[in-house]
């Protein structure tokens, strides 16, 4: 008779086994599934990976890596030569099938036995041995069913699929309406093509400060056709801006250096554009001009200062996304506030102004842009300050809520 488990408690596994599948060894973007699977949960704090293959001659061992963190892989061809300890916790892993990075997180931080595959039924992760899965009924509060979507299990007439299902999950929570609809469609399509191939995420980092600065001299030289083609290029900078993070997402290449240059390019490019633009509209149309592109600079600067001593003083490190998470967290429990608010902020990102200042660009209302950036960047400082003392005591950054 099939037992009934009804025990539930975290897991914190130190060892994951991987029950090898053919499929395993098939390519997504560059890396087999099962290296997907292993990098997993390395980025997982995963310290110890074992692949049992009867096929090998002979065990071997190496070091993996993944969002700067590493572990110890070790193929065996019989699990009892494995080197598992008496006091390691072991998570047991289904290969074969491609899933959504924060899966295996939320598996773990979730209380659940096993984490299934709505489609089939099969399990996926699970904390019991493999023979253990197939002689027990679990609960339906030691379930887990993932998220169709962010499960696809491989086949070889399905890779061309699983590839574009892979840089479907690429967004990110802190995307704007223009990203999810414009952007991301866009810098994915790239994306895609060159994750096939060894190149780092930081050559892309450097293709949008190339952009950044084709875009200063564009506006600095080009006078009224200087305005048009400088605000598309602010856009066209914006749109490549999600290569990088894309391309380490999905090869598991995140680092905490990457995120920082990244950061750095983005306001780099945001004050290069302020202030050329603010040149160009100068040397076009006049002196008054110049004062508001004074008053754009120094704002610009002024909140770049702020954020970047906030975050040095209060959590020590993180992205400038921290401060609209801040005031997210203000509006917990009054959802009609917090979907303003969202909208607002939304409507502030740089996707959006991006896109905006291209259209003004494109149809001749560039003189236009200081007033919006003036106002934007009002409301970015006071909401700075205002938020300033909660952002000081935080540890760490705060998650999108």
């Amino acid at each position: 008779m099939k037992a009934t488990v009804t025990e539930v408690s975290t897991f914190i596994p130190t060892t994951a086994i991987i029950n090898i599948a053919p499929q395993g060894n098939l390519i997504v973007s560059a890396i087999s599934v099962r290296d997907r699977l292993v990098k997993n949960c390395i980025a997982n704090n995963i310290k110890k990976i074992i692949i049992p293959d009867p096929s090998i001659k002979a065990d071997k061992s190496y070091t993996e890596y993944a969002n700067e963190k590493s572990a110890t892989v070790e193929y065996v061809k019989d699990i009892t030569a494995a080197n598992i300890g008496p006091r390691d916790t072991i998570l047991y892993v289904e290969d074969g099938f491609l899933v959504h990075n924060s899966l295996l997180e939320t598996f773990l931080t979730s209380g659940a036995k096993v984490l299934k595959y709505p489609s089939s039924g099969k399990i996926i992760f699970a904390r019991d041995n493999f023979e253990t899965q197939a002689d027990t009924i679990y609960s339906e509060n030691e379930i887990l069913s993932g998220n169709p979507f962010h499960i696809y299990p491989i086949q070889e007439d399905n890779l061309s699929e699983a590839r574009a299902r892979l840089f479907k999950w690429l967004d990110k929570p802190s995307d704007g309406f223009i990203s999810k609809t414009l952007n991301r469609p866009v810098s994915t399509f790239f994306s895609k093509i060159f994750a096939d191939y060894p190149i780092h995420p930081a050559y892309f980092t450097t293709l949008t400060a190339l952009l950044a600065g084709l875009m200063t001299y564009v506006l600095i030289t080009g006078r009224e056709s200087g305005i048009l083609w400088g605000c598309v290029l602010f856009h066209v900078a914006s749109v490549a801006d999600g290569i990088d993070g894309e391309i380490a997402r999905a090869k598991f290449q995140a680092s905490l250096n990457g995120a920082k240059l990244d950061t750095t390019i983005d306001m780099i490019t945001n004050i290069l554009f302020m202030g050329s633009l603010s040149y160009a509209l100068w040397s076009t149309y006049g002196d008054e001009y110049l004062i508001l592109g004074v008053y754009i600079v120094l704002l610009a600067l002024l909140g770049v200062s702020l954020m970047t001593s906030l975050l040095y003083f209060g959590p020590g490190g993180g992205r400038f996304d921290i401060l609209a998470n801040t005031i997210r967290m203000h509006y917990l429990g009054r959802p009609i506030l917090l979907k303003i608010f969202n909208f607002c902020n939304y409507c502030l990102k740089r996707d959006a102004f991006a896109f905006i200042f291209a259209l003004f660009g494109l149809f001749g209302f560039g003189r236009y842009i200081p007033e919006f950036l003036i106002f934007g960047l009002t409301i970015w400082n006071f909401a700075i300050i205002l938020n300033a003392r909660t952002i000081l005591k935080l540890k760490q950054p705060i998650e999108e809520v």
